[in-house]
This record gives structure tokens, sequence and C-alpha cells, in this order.
């Protein structure tokens, strides 16, 4: 017991330190090393806000192709025309509105003064008749002559008043008329030419008046068409469309108008590309990303094995390749990582899924080559039929066998067949069975594809 307990300290006392966060996550000091962290680091962020940019553009473009208008889906590009539309058309019509009201108020008061006005000059035209007919009485009586006009009944209009004046005008021919009369007739005269003036006028205020009306119904009907226009969303429908229909496009025009000021506009100008653009940006970029968090991961654990700083960037271009050639293997219809019935070639685009694809592909790019791999030779089978497994030999055997410092028996021995067979077997035109290339290729230390051919020598 006191040797377990003695051998038992000793161990714990011998243990190493454990080092600390700095040297195990930095490890030694080195320039370039730090460098190529600061470059990882920036490329990572970098691949993210590209992730971000291109994951809500392509997401906001789903969301715009659920609406349907007029029994085909809305699009991106006619949202983005809606978008003025939408901003200029509640204000207009509001402003409409307030004017037609306001156009109306005016048009009651210049009704009303213009009656005022009327009234006016017809009382004045009144008086002015009798003024004058009295007048041309007195000069009458005072110059002692009969007039054949007869001055007890008044006259009916300003026509009248007129010849009235016309016969006062002869009768103070006289010198000594003239003197006694002449003022007022002078006073008359301009009496007469004021309510001419005044009549004119209230005859331009009616003529204002019926042209006021038009523009009153001329802006109704602008506001008519603009209120039905809107209620068809600026179609050639005959028929209004849906409130909630118009509210949810509203709501979406708005969302678009939110994105132009979002980083610059960048959300917003991606999001006007097209679809298939934006879908193979976001899994180029969600690659780079998986791609990027994978190196970072190799980086912080300080592996002596990983890879060098120049072979960053062909990691990351590698894993935006891989991300595109699991889409198009999903998009085809093949199982991988997802369900075959959901990723038919008509399907819709879920950018979720694309990017759990994408950022899968960047992260495990292993696997991924592994699954790209088992896609490519069940493919390759069904097309090729039964007889595709079996290949044949592209090499010339005894010159394989001199470069590996092998034997022919050996290998004979290994396959369980003849010399003659075996010779026979790398002649180019007998196929080769999956487990004898595995045997082959283990025994010469070359790689399969090294070893053998789909196709024939012959």
């Amino acid at each position: 017991m006191s040797d377990a307990s003695d051998t038992s300290t000793l161990q714990v006392e011998n243990a190493p330190e454990r080092d600390s966060w700095v040297k195990r996550y930095l490890g030694d000091f080195r320039p370039v090393r730090v460098l190529g962290g600061f470059v990882l680091s920036l490329l990572v962020v970098l691949s993210a806000a590209g992730a971000v940019t291109f994951f809500a553009a392509a997401q906001f473009q789903s969301r715009i192709a659920e609406l349907s208008l007029n029994g085909a889906p809305l699009t991106i590009w006619r949202v983005d025309q809606f978008r003025e539309d939408f901003k200029n058309w509640p204000e207009a019509i509001r402003k409409l509105r307030e004017g037609i009201a306001q156009d109306r108020i005016n048009l009651a008061k210049d009704k009303q003064n213009n009656l005022v006005l009327a009234a006016e000059q017809l009382n004045e035209a009144t008086r002015l008749a009798e003024d004058i007919r009295s007048l041309k009485q007195k000069v009458t009586t005072a110059s002692g002559q009969l007039t054949s006009i007869s001055t007890t009944s008044p006259p009916e209009s300003t026509s009248s008043v007129s010849e009235l004046l016309t016969q006062l005008e002869l009768l103070l021919s006289r010198d000594d008329l003239q003197k006694q009369f002449g003022s007022e007739l002078t006073e008359a005269k301009k009496r007469y030419i004021e309510n001419a003036e005044l009549r004119a006028t209230v005859e331009t205020n009616k003529a204002k008046i019926k042209g006021k009306e038009s523009w009153i119904a001329s802006l109704q009907e602008q506001r008519q068409d603009r209120e039905q226009a809107a209620a068809k969303l600026f179609g050639d429908s005959s028929s209004t469309t849906a409130p909630e229909l118009v509210e949810r496009i509203l709501n979406v025009t708005a969302e678009l108008s939110s994105l132009s000021s979002v980083w610059g506009g960048a959300v917003y100008t991606v999001a006007l590309w097209t679809n298939d653009m934006v879908v193979l940006l976001l899994l180029i970029s969600m690659g780079v990303l998986g791609s990027a968090l994978n190196l970072l991961a190799a980086f912080i654990s300080n592996d002596q094995d990983s890879l060098s700083f120049g072979e960053y960037p062909l990691r990351l271009a590698f894993g935006a390749v891989l991300a595109i050639v699991m889409f198009i293997i999903a998009k085809a219809g093949v199982p991988v990582l997802a369900d075959t019935g959901k990723l038919a070639g008509n399907a819709p685009l879920n950018p979720y899924f694309i990017s759990l694809l994408a950022v899968v592909s960047g992260l495990m790019s292993d696997r991924s080559m592994v699954a790209i791999r088992g896609v490519a030779s069940s493919l390759l089978r069904s097309v090729g039929g039964a007889d595709y497994s079996p290949r044949y030999s592209r090499v010339d055997l005894d010159g394989a066998l001199k470069a590996t410092n092998r034997d022919i028996g050996g290998m004979a021995r290994l396959l369980e067949l003849d010399v003659d067979d075996v010779q026979k077997l790398f002649s180019g035109n007998d196929k080769v069975s999956p487990d004898q290339q595995k045997l082959v290729s283990a025994y010469l230390g070359l790689p399969l594809r090294d070893l053998f051919s789909d196709l024939p020598a012959t």
C-alpha cells in the first residue's frame, strides 16, 4: 500500500503543468503566423458579410415569390416598380382630396361674392336709369320742348339708358342748358361707364366660376382614376385586388425601401439580381465561409500538421467549388444530405437549406468529397449497368512489377490465379473485378485510377 501511494504521489508531482491559453492558442510567437491569423480572421468576416448579404437577398426574393398577382407570381422587379408608385400615390391622392376641398370652398366664396356684385350692379343700373330719366325730364321742362319718348315708363335694360343719354346730349346742345345741366350729364355718363365695367366684371366672374367647376370635376376624375389604379395595383386587370394582398405588397415594398439604406444599399442591389445569380453567389459565399471556419479551427488548435499560409486561398476556393457541386447534386434529386422528394428539379429553392448545404460542404470538405465520389459511383453504375464495376487494366504488368520491386508469382498467389491467367488479366481486354482491383492496388502500392480504366485497350 505504501509503495503504491508513493508511486501515485510521484506521478502527480511529475505531471507536466498545463500551458496557458496564450501559449495554447498562439503558440510560439511567429510574425508570419500572427499575420496569417489576422488575414484568416479577415477572410472569415468578409465571407460572413457576403453570406449575410446574399442570404438576405435570396430570402427576400423567396418571400416575394409567395405572392401572386393576376394569377402570376410576383417578382422583385415588379415590387421595385411599385415602390416608387406606392411611395407617391397616397400622398398624391391626399393632396388631390385637399385641393378639391379647398377649390370647392373657394368656388363657393367666388359665387357668393359674384352674387353680391351682380346685385350691386343691378341696383346701380336701376338708380342710374331713374336719375337719367329724372334729368331728362328736368331738361325737357327747362327747354319747353316735347319729346316723343315716354318718360313715365322706366327703362328695362341698360340699352335704354344709353338712348336716354344720347337724347340728353341733343337736348343740351343749347349753351344755357349745357351750363345748367352739363355737370349732371357728365356725372351720369361716368356712372354709366362704371356700371358697364361692373357688369363686365360680373360676366367675367361667371366665366371663371364655370372654369373652376370644370377644373374641380377634372380633379375628381383624376382622383378616382388614381384610386382605381391603386386598387388594381397599376395593372390592366378589370378587377380590383384584394385589400389584404395590397397590404402585403405594401409591406414588401416598404421593406425593399428600407433595404436601400442598409449597408449602403448592398442588400437592395443584390436583391434586384436574378435568382440564379443570387443563389450561386450564396453558395460560393457559404462554401468559403465553411472552409474559412475549418481553417480557423485548425489555426486555433495550433496543429503542427496544418496547412501552410499559402494554401489558405486554395482551400477557400475548394470549399466554394465543393458547395456548388453539392448543390447541383442535391437539385438533381440524388439523395445526399437531404430527402430526394424535397429536392426535385422543379422544387422551390430554400435559402436555409442552400446555406446549410454550402456551409457543411466547406466545413467538412473531406466527407463531402467522399459523398460526391459515392454519388458519382452510383450514378455511373446506374448509367453503365451491372457490368460497370469490373474495369480493365491500363498499365504494362512487367513495368509495374519492376517499378514496385514486386514479382508476378506473389501477385498470382494473392489473386489465387495462375501466372498465365494473371498475364491475361493485365492484357487490357479482360475485365478485372472490384475485389481483384483492390488486391492489385494494395500489392503494387499504386492508386486504382493509375492501374485501371473504364474502357478496354482495344
